[in-house]
């Protein structure tokens, strides 16, 4: 039985090779890197349509507090995109100084793009883990130093209850669902009843 011979890939994608062992083409590599980041950063630019803001600017829409979480994972997401760029184009620098030696072929292994989205896909998910993890820390300090009346602002109220993982109970009242709200942030009892409607202290 004759061997099989395995015919070399068509196109662009003759580079690509499935063994790990090929030498990398440390400039595709780096392209391939700076391409993730552009992607990256421009997901963290657009992701906020511009009729929803100028609805919200003329008060049609209200905003939303959670889309302060947004604006702290698309900011996190722009500083990871930057450094898949930077990544990249010192793999190209690299590979522009290193030529490969004489004899030797340079691929780009699957196994390095599988890392590279593997990585950005893990990346991703620590920044999303991290962004609400800050927006929580900053909403809890915020409240600690200016309570806020959640009593008459049932809806944010709700917002915050959200982000603390504090669900509504079908026996809660008001009041039990705010004592479990501000256990929950940390905001010492009867604090709220001291701010004001515009949630300022009263003096």
């Amino acid at each position: 039985m004759a061997p099989l011979v395995q015919l070399p890939l068509p196109g662009p994608l003759a580079f690509v090779q499935g063994s790990s062992s090929a030498v990398p083409d440390w400039q595709a590599l780096g392209l391939a890197c700076a391409i993730l980041g552009c992607f990256l950063v421009a997901n963290a630019i657009l992701f906020r349509h511009p009729r929803r803001l100028v609805r919200e600017f003329f008060g049609t829409v209200q905003p939303r507090l959670h889309s302060i979480r947004d604006y702290i994972f698309h900011r996190s997401q722009t500083h990871l995109g930057f450094f898949y760029l930077m990544l990249g184009f010192g793999l190209m620098l690299y590979g522009r100084l290193a030529p490969p030696a004489e004899g030797e072929t340079p691929g780009l292994p699957g196994v390095w793009l599988g890392g590279l989205v593997l990585s950005a896909a893990v990346l991703e998910g620590l920044s999303w883990w991290w962004s609400r993890r800050a927006f929580r820390r900053y909403v809890r300090a915020q409240l600690l130093y200016k309570p806020h009346d959640f009593g008459g602002d049932m809806r944010t109220a709700v917002e915050v209850g959200e982000l603390f993982d504090v669900e509504a109970r079908p026996e809660d009242t008001v009041q039990t669902y705010m004592a479990r709200l501000l256990q929950a942030v940390g905001v010492p009892p009867g604090a709220e009843r001291s701010a004001g409607p515009s949630g300022s202290r009263k003096n």
